[in-house]
């Protein structure tokens, strides 16, 4: 993909930064009609460059999705797994609650073999499998539980406001 012109870029730029602050506001549900007049564009320009919402929702999740990919790595350095898991959970959770409405937005996604956020969240889906294999290895989580049902229980999780409260009561459950 070649760069963008100045303009496109200082529109593409400016339809982001309007639907971080829309999406703290409002949740992920906010108008992208809204977020386009908050932009200074018109519609057709944000459809232009974001023709879902998921992928509009992705790409103002660039920054905390490289931050969440990080803390995995470093919590798959842990010599405490079962410490890590709970910390991943409790982590992610917290970030997918970060907005009202993206938890069920990344719930949905999971189902849309084509949906740009459902791919960018296989990172995390991947963590999550490696730090519950780790935990499970070192008897610190069950064995029975599979890493998609524990993405699915930290969604809920984080569908509850992220709640270390909630991520302790789900992660109690986990030995």
């Amino acid at each position: 993909m070649s760069p963008l012109r100045a303009d496109a870029q200082r529109n593409y730029d400016a339809v982001v930064s309007a639907a971080r602050a829309a999406f703290a506001a409002n949740g992920t549900q906010s108008s992208l009609d809204d977020i386009a007049e908050q932009a200074g564009v018109g519609n057709a320009t944000l459809y232009r460059h974001f023709p879902t919402r998921d992928s509009l929702i992705v790409e103002t999740l660039r920054l905390p999705l490289a931050e969440l990919a990080a803390v995995a790595r470093e919590l798959g350095d842990s010599t405490d797994p079962r410490a890590a898991l709970r910390e991943w959970v409790v982590q992610l959770a917290a970030a997918l609650a970060d907005w009202n409405g993206l938890a069920d937005a990344v719930a949905a996604s999971l189902t849309d073999e084509g949906s740009a956020l459902r791919l960018a969240c296989q990172p995390l889906q991947l963590a999550t499998f490696k730090l519950l294999t780790r935990a499970q290895d070192a008897s610190g989580a069950r064995r029975d539980l599979t890493a998609e049902e524990l993405f699915d229980l930290t969604l809920a999780v984080a569908w509850r406001g992220g709640t270390s409260r909630y991520a302790d009561l789900l992660f109690d459950t986990l030995n």
